[in-house]
C-alpha cells in the first residue's frame, strides 16, 4: 500500500487544483508587479545554523531537518522572511535602498497542532527593505489590502504576537476572509537584516495561497 500513499500533510495537485492555484498566484503577482515589487527566488533548503538564534523551540520542531552527505545539518524551508534577509543582507548597499521584493514558493512545516492539515503550503509574500517610515507601513498595508480585496478578505490590525516568530519588532497585522480563516499576516522586523550583516529596517507580509479562493 505504500506506493499509493503520500507522507502526512502533503499531496499532489491535479489538473483543476493546479489551474486554480496558478490563477490565484497570477492575480497576486499582478498586484505586486504593478506596485513595483521585483521577484527573488530562494532555495528550498538551507543550512540550519544561520537561523538558530531566530527560532523558538516550537519553530525548530516544526521544521524538517536532516544531515546531508557532507555531514551538515540542513533544513527545508519553513519560513520565507529570514531566508530573504539572509540572501539579501550581504548583497545590498545603502544606494540600493529602499528595496521592494516579492517571493513565492512552498514552505513545509510539521505542526503537531494541525494534524491532518497541510504541512506543505504555497505562499506569496512581499517586503519593503530600508524604509522605517510610516509611509512604508501604509504602502505595505495598502498592497496587502489590494490583494485581500481581490479575494473578499479584510485586514485586521492587532497588537499581540499570536505566537509570531521572535524577529518581529513593531506593527503586526493579520488578514482573514469572511469565514474568519487566516489568509495572510505581516509586520515590521527592523532588526532582522542586521543579524545577517546589514542593518536595514523592513516590513512585509505573506499570503498562504491554499487559503484563497
Amino acid at each position: 500500500m505504500a506506493k499509493y500513499r503520500y507522507p502526512t500533510g502533503v499531496r499532489p495537485l491535479l489538473i483543476e487544483e493546479t489551474a486554480r492555484r496558478r490563477r490565484i498566484e497570477a492575480r497576486c503577482v499582478q498586484v505586486l508587479e504593478g506596485a513595483a515589487f521585483a521577484e527573488v527566488v530562494l532555495p528550498i533548503i538551507d543550512y540550519a545554523e544561520p537561523y538558530a538564534s531566530l527560532q523558538t523551540s516550537d519553530a525548530s520542531r516544526q521544521s524538517y531537518r536532516f544531515i546531508d552527505r557532507e555531514g551538515e545539518l540542513v533544513a527545508i524551508r519553513s519560513d520565507f522572511t529570514p531566508m530573504v534577509a539572509r540572501a539579501l543582507a550581504p548583497a545590498i548597499a545603502p544606494a540600493d535602498l529602499p528595496l521592494r521584493v516579492f517571493y513565492r514558493g512552498d514552505v513545509i512545516r510539521c505542526d503537531r497542532s494541525r494534524l491532518g492539515s497541510n504541512r506543505e503550503m504555497f505562499q506569496i509574500g512581499a517586503e519593503i527593505i530600508g524604509d522605517a517610515s510610516a509611509a512604508a507601513d501604509a504602502e505595505i498595508l495598502g498592497v496587502a489590502t489590494e490583494i485581500a480585496a481581490a479575494f473578499a478578505a479584510k485586514p485586521l490590525v492587532v497588537s499581540d504576537d499570536l505566537d509570531e516568530p521572535g524577529y518581529y519588532t513593531g506593527l503586526r497585522f493579520y488578514i482573514y476572509d469572511d469565514s474568519r480563516t487566516l489568509i495572510a499576516k505581516g509586520g515590521r522586523y527592523d532588526e532582522l537584516y542586521a543579524m545577517f550583516g546589514t542593518p536595514a529596517p523592513a516590513i512585509g507580509f505573506t499570503f498562504t495561497i491554499d487559503n484563497l479562493d
